[in-house]
């Protein structure tokens, strides 16, 4: 039976989910996975992620680096001709990131955490862990992926894990038939980054540094992302 169960879990897709907060907590509620026409008894969103809001990150372009204006010299143009702007980076910075869509990709890396029988417990004795990484749909350059990282999960690798400790308890009521069996997986929510760009310029008169110039070039990316969030489930028999 094990056996069956989990060749069914390893190519099942979930249906809509009625979880109805991004960010809710071992949340639980009836759940049925259309693709195999079974039930789960709980079904609980076991993360939530902490973006950096006010994440930046700077970035040099190396084709405008090359294309800065050459430093005035001539003694004939007038002193406000001898003005500079030499182009030496940008910073991207999160102008807002939001929640666009729940569990926009099916169920993925199911992992058994262990079994209860009717009316008794049962306790992991070593840590599980499950990972995955966030996927940022478009191609952009380094800096926008790093900031888009930072904003959405966290962390400049783009990587999420979960650990289910080793005391978790899991337990099975009287009302189940025999058993219940407990499950965790990834599941993906889909978020929206606003990337900020300024571009920081050095400015000099003839060849003289003067001041640091920057100049807001307001949003110019939007960037959607696939991003994980650890579930745990259970199925009765």
């Amino acid at each position: 039976m094990k056996k069956l169960v989990s060749a069914l879990l390893a190519a099942a897709a979930p249906a809509v989910s009625p979880v109805t907060t991004a960010y809710a907590a071992a949340l639980e509620s009836e759940y049925t996975d259309a693709a195999i026409s079974i039930r789960f008894s709980t079904f609980s969103i076991l993360s939530e992620h902490r973006g950096i809001t006010d994440a930046a990150v700077q970035y040099t372009d190396p084709k405008r680096k090359h294309k800065s204006s050459a430093l005035q010299s001539k003694p004939s143009l007038p002193p406000v001709e001898q003005i500079s702007e030499i182009y030496d980076h940008s910073v991207y910075s999160n102008a807002g990131t939001g929640i666009t869509g729940l569990d926009t990709k099916p169920r993925e890396n199911d992992i058994f955490l262990g079994s209860s029988a009717r009316g008794s417990s049962h306790t992991i004795t070593e840590p599980k862990q499950i990972s995955a990484s966030m996927q940022i749909r478009g191609i952009y350059n380094s800096g926008i992926t790093g900031l888009v990282k930072l904003a959405v999960v966290g962390n400049a690798s783009g990587e999420f894990s979960y650990v289910w400790p080793d005391s978790k308890v899991y337990k099975a009521p009287e009302t189940v038939p025999f058993h219940r069996d407990y499950y965790g997986a990834i599941q993906y929510d889909t978020y929206s980054t606003q990337v900020r760009q300024t571009d920081i310029y050095k400015q000099y008169y003839k060849s003289i540094y003067i001041r640091e110039v920057q100049h807001d070039r307001g949003i110019v990316e939007t960037v959607s992302s696939t991003v994980p969030k650890s579930v745990e489930y259970s199925i009765d028999f």
